[in-house]
């Protein structure tokens, strides 16, 4: 039975308890900050990272927080970086475009550093790395060939997710999610 609608509060927690139905998982976020605690726990590691140049005309004239801030929405992100004496990581994740990761990673090792704010570099190396949950001979050439660093890291949740993609595109997954997408219009929440 569903509730009528003066019964649902605007808190997503309650929403979702009282539906039954799962809101959208951040599955690359929880992959990536997984990675870096199982690798680092020390820390010296930082998420979503903004990368690139900001403005002199604009460092000069605010300062370089009130700078970033105001270019924040343009600058790209790489998903974690992790400093140390001998080197510095930019970090990438992917779950499912891998190739994607490997053309970021490209593009993030040129941007990073003309970054002012970059957390805690000081001129060191910069190593790319891109953590995968499992390897394929092409992923490790164009990996190679790109000078990237490839990792493997597969928690338990990873093949959950990944046997809900393979269902993702057949009938059955599509009616359900129909099924869903009506019931999200009839309690009118996202």
């Amino acid at each position: 039975m569903i509730p009528p609608r003066w019964y649902l509060c605007k808190d997503r927690n309650m929403l979702q308890a009282i539906r039954g139905m799962p809101m959208r998982k951040e599955r690359e976020r929880r992959y990536i900050a997984e990675y870096m605690k199982d690798t680092w726990p020390e820390g010296n590691w930082q998420l979503n990272v903004e990368l690139g140049p900001i403005p002199q005309e604009y460092v000069d004239r605010l300062g370089l927080g009130r700078a970033a801030a105001l270019f924040r929405p343009t600058r790209p992100r790489v998903d974690a970086v992790r400093w140390q004496p001998d080197g510095y990581y930019l970090i990438e994740a992917k779950i499912r475009d891998i190739k994607a990761g490997i053309g970021d990673l490209m593009y993030y090792r040129g941007m990073a550093e003309r970054a002012p704010d970059l957390p805690y570099y000081q001129g060191q190396p910069i190593i790319c790395r891109l953590v995968v949950p499992w390897m394929i001979d092409w992923i490790r050439a164009a990996a190679d060939s790109a000078q990237i660093d490839l990792v493997v890291f597969e928690p338990e949740w990873i093949a959950g997710y990944v046997q809900e993609r393979q269902h993702y595109f057949t009938a059955e997954y599509r009616a359900e999610r129909a099924e869903k997408i009506r019931l999200r219009e009839i309690l009118d929440v996202e």
